[in-house]
């Protein structure tokens, strides 16, 4: 079964989401009923204070065990979120979702406390010209790579008229940032942009997890470690990502999330879902993944790996 669609409007959503590409799924299948928890994938699902902005979209669940596709091609009407091409698919046992060119840029004049993230960095990001920070590493961390609390306190003294919250920038991993990415944390304060990725995929086969994620631009490329299951990088009361994270449910299903985000702890972005669960068919007995016929594989411009 296979659906192409176009998404409903989302208004109201807070994230610029582009994407547009498309990638290659497994193949081929028919429905029937069945017993058990089935495999289900989506493409981007979005929550805002606990409200669901975007319903996990494109979606499918194979409710019988067989092959079920879906395609999304953009959002129409959307105010603040476009969509390229979302690819998902689910069988029994088997699970993938993929998303290509995606971009997540918060746009400043809808966040306050972004806009006030690059006011209380404004004298420390003009500074950064000026501060041999490679010379300085050592005297500019603690024991435990975090920033030392009082490395800027010159700045904020000379910075007359901003308070200048450390708390939103010490509780980073320095050892990772330091010398070369602390402009990116400037740079994200002042544009919003989060992240660009040429691809995020995800797939799960019975009880494990892959994840592809090849970013392109903003700040979590210089941040986090994309080839690191449960990979995260957070700074308090602004922002939390994580990668390939992977949960076995109490119902038994596996799911690997390629990418969540979640921003001042009341917007959550998941991209790329796929979860994998057995089912008992009608047409005589379990369908084991193993013995599926392999996929005819489809050659695109955008490779997806793992």
């Amino acid at each position: 079964m296979k659906i192409n669609r176009h998404l409903a409007p989302a208004a109201g959503a807070l994230l610029l989401v582009t994407g547009a590409a498309s990638v290659a799924l497994f193949g081929g299948g028919t429905a029937a009923s069945a017993a058990g928890e089935p495999s289900s994938a989506f493409g981007i699902a979005l929550n805002i204070a606990d409200n669901e902005a975007i319903p996990p979209t494109p979606f499918v669940e194979s409710t019988d065990g067989s092959l079920v596709e879906d395609s999304a091609v953009d959002v129409p009407g959307a105010p603040l979120l476009e969509a390229g091409a979302m690819n998902v698919a689910a069988q029994n046992g088997q699970a993938k979702a993929s998303v290509a060119e995606l971009s997540v840029v918060l746009l400043d004049s809808e966040f306050a406390q972004l806009a006030e993230l690059g006011t209380q960095l404004e004298p420390l990001c003009a500074a950064l010209d000026n501060i041999p920070v490679e010379d300085i590493k050592d005297e500019a961390t603690d024991e435990d790579g975090t920033l030392a609390p009082d490395l800027f306190d010159p700045l904020v003294d000379e910075a007359a008229g901003h308070d200048i919250r450390l708390d939103l920038i010490t509780a980073l991993d320095f050892n990772d940032v330091l010398p070369d990415h602390l402009g990116a944390i400037c740079d994200f304060a002042e544009s919003g942009n989060l992240f660009g990725a040429a691809i995020v995929a995800a797939e799960c086969n019975g009880d494990s997890g892959d994840v592809t994620v090849e970013f392109t631009n903003g700040l979590l490329p210089t941040l986090i470690d994309t080839n690191r299951a449960n990979s995260a990088i957070e700074i308090p009361q602004l922002v939390k990502v994580t990668l390939n994270r992977q949960t076995n449910n109490a119902d038994g299903t596996f799911t690997v999330d390629a990418l969540n985000v979640t921003l001042f702890d009341q917007i959550d972005l998941t991209v790329a879902s796929a979860t994998c669960g057995e089912v008992t068919s009608d047409r005589g007995g379990d369908v084991d993944p193993s013995e599926a016929p392999a996929p005819d594989p489809v050659e695109t411009h955008v490779p997806v790996t793992g």
